[in-house]
């Protein structure tokens, strides 16, 4: 029997962020197929480049540096799930500035860039 994906690690130029459980989400980007139908039924697709995004919900603790993870742009990012499997996203930037909440410390982080890659 294969061990499920249950838990992410998420780190950013080697950098493992604080994630909390639960919260790690990858859309590994590719290619979108768009379908094209003419009178007489479905006649092919055409294709598009799709960027990867990688989201998750982190702790904000004293150790945290909000300011250089704004600031985290052309990073490598990496999602690796505890069954064993790696993807990279290079070229990778934060999407919007981290909003750090008070009461609960956590805030939300998405990295996007190219499509990721198996490793």
């Amino acid at each position: 029997m294969s061990k499920m994906f249950g838990r992410a690690f998420i780190r950013v130029n080697g950098l493992t962020l604080a994630s909390l459980p639960g919260t790690g989400k990858l859309d590994p980007g590719g290619v979108e197929r768009t379908p094209v139908v003419g009178d007489y039924g479905f006649l092919g697709y055409t294709e598009k480049p799709v960027h990867a995004e990688i989201e998750c919900d982190i702790i904000v603790d004293a150790n945290t540096d909000i300011v250089a993870l704004n600031r985290t742009a052309d990073a490598s990012v990496t999602f690796e799930c505890d069954s064993g499997q790696v993807f990279i996203v290079r070229n990778a930037s934060l999407a919007m500035p981290v909003k750090p909440q008070s009461g609960d410390g956590k805030a939300s982080v998405k990295f996007i860039g190219s499509a990721a890659e198996q490793a």
